[in-house]
């Protein structure tokens, strides 16, 4: 890319536009409905992106990614959005785990991993979240235990995104059992070739079956693969976790506004859009007002660089109730045909909102709970005593 050959980045404006013209003249992919199809085809655009140098803009030109600013970053996700094209497939590597391994990671680390996740060569998964332990992370029960220059992992995992598609999985694993749950926690890069590892597919009520459980029956992993200092985890995965969340809710907003427009276009263009489709996409706006006042601190405090923050919590929160208001208003008025495939009540695609709508409900679980959350914002925004 030009911008990676001088000392100063490209003007935004002048990246916005670059970013535009070379959207307007590489058609996006058509995402299938077939699971297994559609990974194929988003993977491959991955591999497109990375080649025409719009993988990893934010990351240092060592690292493999563009030496650019989070600013550019979030310039391009809005124009890739607005083009209606889809997202690449590796997200889970290119916003939450990336960025953790640029940081904490070894050279080794960062130069055998990162350009093979850029590209998309490599998926990655997130091995966070188990059967109890869920909400509170830091309940995990997963174990490492030393053995020469190996650990030796045993546990499971639950809603692990694209397990079964991934080659390398984030894992949070339980080093020390004698310490407060926080403080034994640690951060392993797992190959997902290993043996020991059995993934299981979780049919979801959308059809789709991208979340995974992961159990590990002992499996060999190499000490050159953890990530930071043992015991020290819990600190990368907030930092994770903060990643995940301040990028989610800048690029989802975006894309409810562009939800919006198109519902409002598929009403207009069948003359539906009387008292009761108005009133719907109004409360619709008004909800997303509130998601805009609270993108502008995230914007503001992802570019200053201040890292995790318990204002990431309010941002999801946010998140939650603003998309699973958006999508309930649009599902709203399907009526009961939202269950018939093909069908389009006041000219709007049923099966796109009614599968919208049934994702949304699981935004106030998926990435951290509500509950959670609130907590978080109680006791370190609040101050409030815990109970």
């Amino acid at each position: 890319m030009s911008s990676t050959e001088s000392e100063l980045p490209e003007s935004l404006p002048d990246f916005r536009a670059r970013a535009r013209a070379w959207l307007a003249s590489t058609p996006p992919p058509e995402v299938p409905p077939d699971p297994d199809t559609r990974f194929t085809v988003l993977r491959r655009w991955q591999r497109t992106l990375f080649e025409a140098g719009w993988a990893g803009l934010a990351w240092s030109r060592e690292a493999g990614g563009g030496g650019l600013t989070h600013a550019h970053h979030l310039v391009f996700v809005e124009e890739l959005v607005r083009a209606r094209a889809p997202q690449p497939i590796g997200l889970i590597g290119l916003e939450v785990v990336g960025p953790s391994i640029d940081r904490y990671g070894t050279d080794r680390q960062r130069r055998e991993l990162l350009p093979r996740l850029l590209s998309g060569d490599d998926i990655w998964c997130q091995g966070f979240s188990e059967p109890e332990a869920g909400s509170d992370l830091a309940s995990l029960r997963t174990r490492a235990v030393a053995d020469g220059d190996d650990y030796l992992v045993s546990g499971q995992k639950i809603w692990t995104s694209w397990a079964h598609q991934a080659q390398w999985c984030a894992l949070l694993v339980r080093t020390d059992t004698a310490v407060r749950k926080q403080a034994g926690i640690s951060y392993l890069l797992v190959d997902m070739t290993s043996p020991g590892i059995t993934t299981r597919p979780i049919r979801q009520m959308t059809g789709d079956q991208e979340f995974c459980e992961v159990f590990l029956d002992e499996v060999r992993v190499p000490r050159q693969n953890l990530l930071g200092a043992e015991n020290e985890g819990w600190a990368i995965a907030t930092h994770t976790l903060g990643s995940e969340r301040g990028a989610a809710t800048l690029r989802r907003r975006v894309e409810l506004e562009v939800a919006l427009d198109d519902a409002v276009d598929e009403l207009g263009a069948r003359g539906s859009l009387d008292g009761r489709a108005r009133s719907a996409i109004g409360r619709a706006h008004i909800a997303m007002r509130v998601l805009d006042a609270q993108t502008r601190q995230t914007t503001a405090r992802l570019l200053a660089n201040t890292g995790p923050t318990p204002l990431d919590s309010v941002d999801k929160l946010v998140l939650n109730d603003v998309e699973q208001t958006v999508f309930a208003e649009i599902a709203g008025l399907l009526g009961p045909l939202r269950a018939v495939p093909g069908s389009r009540p006041a000219g709007l695609r049923s099966e796109r909102w009614a599968h919208d709508h049934l994702y949304s409900r699981a935004a106030s679980i998926y990435g951290g709970s509500a509950q959670i959350q609130r907590t978080i914002v109680a006791e370190r925004l609040l101050g409030l005593p815990r109970g």
